[in-house]
């Protein structure tokens, strides 16, 4: 009797290992999939995006709470600062919709991909702004700061440049409110961008082309 029962936990727990095995297989073959989907259709949305630009033109998508934030009809316009421990980029639309993208360090250009992480309370280091104006007569507008995310340059080069951004955001107002955050996900894709270089040239972060 006890030999049998032996052999049926034996089984039992063999064919439970087993099933936790397949189990974690099924999640990580639909993960990978979704993620190959998901970087699919950003390759899409860029190249499409990229195509109807002219120079010193962006495309801003970004999805905040699940919601497209700006209208498809928004071209931006801006400028890049550049130094050897900063990079600043302001966008700006038709609507005075604004876009502000901060990230430093040292060298922080030579890093492949370059790729920067946001903390609410990390003041010197990345930080996103996101605003649009909702009632011009008003002049009453909405905006987010993101609280925590990962900034990645995906493309990186004086004629391109597009960045993946992900994390969450709170209201302008009250973004250090926890109950406040929304997920945030965007793509910004920018095309012959005008930079301004301060106490490095272009050459020096544009170096590889690792980074483009």
């Amino acid at each position: 009797m006890l030999e049998i029962f032996g052999h049926f936990c034996f089984t039992y727990n063999h064919k439970m290992s087993y099933l936790r095995i397949s189990y974690r297989i099924i999640v990580f073959n639909v993960l990978f999939c979704f993620a190959c989907n998901s970087g699919n259709a950003d390759k899409e949305k860029i190249k499409k995006a990229y195509n109807s630009l002219k120079e010193n033109e962006a495309s801003v998508l970004f999805k905040i709470d699940n919601k497209e934030f700006y209208s498809p009809q928004s071209i931006f316009r801006g400028e890049i600062q550049i130094s050897d421990n900063l990079f600043s980029m302001t966008l700006v639309d038709q609507s005075e919709a604004r876009t502000i993208v901060n990230f430093g360090g040292d060298k922080w250009y030579s890093q492949s991909p370059i790729k920067k992480e946001v903390f609410v309370d990390d003041q010197g280091g990345a930080s996103i702004k996101i605003g649009k104006i909702i009632d011009q007569e008003k002049m009453i507008g909405e905006g987010y700061q993101m609280i925590e995310g990962t900034i990645t340059a995906k493309e990186f080069s004086k004629e391109k440049m597009v960045f993946k951004i992900t994390g969450k955001a709170g209201k302008y107002s009250d973004f250090q409110q926890p109950d406040k955050y929304v997920p945030v996900d965007g793509l910004i894709v920018y095309k012959m961008p005008k930079i301004n270089y301060r106490n490095i040239t272009e050459k020096e972060v544009f170096h590889s082309s690792d980074n483009k």
